[in-house]
């Protein structure tokens, strides 16, 4: 190596009870001296803050991948390519992979994608151009197939899928409702991201708005968060409509995860519940960052990122602020030089 880096890293100290508080967490360092063959160093320069991440920080073997005390925190970046011994990678190109939260990353370059800076920003490929909006994307167009003559609903509209969803679903000319945490947000949802109506799904009556919105018909449910909005809108499910289960943050903190009460509307309706997992799409990628690019170029859609800058250290304090409702779209860590 040319230099020696010293390296910050987030690590588990303690397994959360309830919401991941800071002190969950702590900070170490490390020295970077050495780069084998084959292997490149990167900086990062970007972290995704993911809901899911807190479904791992547990003292059970039920999850794969699982973090245990002392791990790395898991999560994605996009860095750049600072020394390379791998002829696969040249210095100064921007890359993104699950390389977890630190300053720094060695990596052999598996699983680690270049990102093309014409078609998006770098932080955009923690958002729309990553995970998030490739979810949307397929989950969407290949599974629930919106149309013009179907009501959808965005359960955790304003979050990083669902922000983008909500879009993709308003292009396919579906008339669609979206469920969120505050009035400001739902304000944002209709006047920024164009969705027809939006729900603060904390007011008591927000069940009879949305009937009332959608004419008690809801032909597809794109649920990002479970738990009891997800079952009360089971209630209006239109015939043979479908329910995509694509995140469940509502249940990610509890010991004990609990799935819906009222599936009997599914068989009433000859509704569907349908699983979805990103990676079944892998090898379709960029197809979706083509179109995904072009839609953004075009002002057809915006990919909200909610960008706050720190050093690595700032990870723990961001990651609550997840779970208090904090982002508009994905949360994004801009690390400080």
């Amino acid at each position: 190596m040319n230099n020696k880096y010293i390296n910050k890293k987030v690590i588990l100290s303690s397994y959360p009870v309830g919401l991941a508080k800071k002190n969950d967490f702590s900070v170490v360092t490390e020295e970077i001296d050495t780069l084998n063959d084959n292997e490149i160093l990167v900086k990062t320069k970007y972290i995704g803050i993911d809901a899911a991440l807190r479904l791992l920080l547990r003292d059970s073997d039920d999850f794969l991948f699982r973090v245990k005390k002392d791990d790395l925190i898991r999560g994605s970046i996009v860095g750049e390519v600072i020394e390379s011994k791998n002829p696969k990678f040249s210095d100064g190109e921007y890359v993104l992979g699950s390389l977890g939260v630190q300053k720094y990353c060695v990596s052999n370059g598996e699983g680690i994608e270049k990102c093309d800076l014409n078609l998006a920003n770098p932080e955009l490929w923690l958002s729309g151009m990553g995970l998030p909006g490739l979810t949307a994307y397929f989950s969407l167009l290949d599974v629930c197939k919106p149309s013009p003559d179907k009501n959808v609903l965005i359960i955790g509209a304003a979050g990083a899928v669902g922000s983008i969803a909500g879009q993709i679903a308003k292009l396919a000319g579906s008339k669609v409702i979206g469920t969120t945490s505050s009035d400001e947000k739902c304000k944002w949802l209709i006047e920024e991201l164009g969705y027809d109506h939006a729900i603060n799904y904390k007011n008591k009556d927000w069940f009879e708005e949305l009937s009332a919105v959608s004419d008690k018909r809801l032909d597809i449910i794109f649920d990002n968060t479970g738990g009891q909005v997800m079952d009360e809108s089971l209630k209006i499910i239109g015939m043979k409509g479908i329910v995509l289960l694509c995140g469940s943050t509502s249940q990610y903190s509890e010991n004990e995860i609990k799935g819906p009460n009222n599936y009997i509307w599914l068989g009433t309706m000859r509704a569907r519940l349908q699983g979805f997992v990103i990676f079944d799409y892998e090898d379709r990628y960029e197809e979706a960052r083509l179109n995904l690019s072009k839609w953004l170029n075009e002002k057809k859609i915006k990919m909200p990122t909610h960008l706050v800058e720190g050093d690595v250290d700032k990870f723990p304090e961001i990651f609550e602020d997840l779970y208090k409702g904090k982002n508009y779209g994905k949360f994004v860590l801009k690390l400080n030089d």
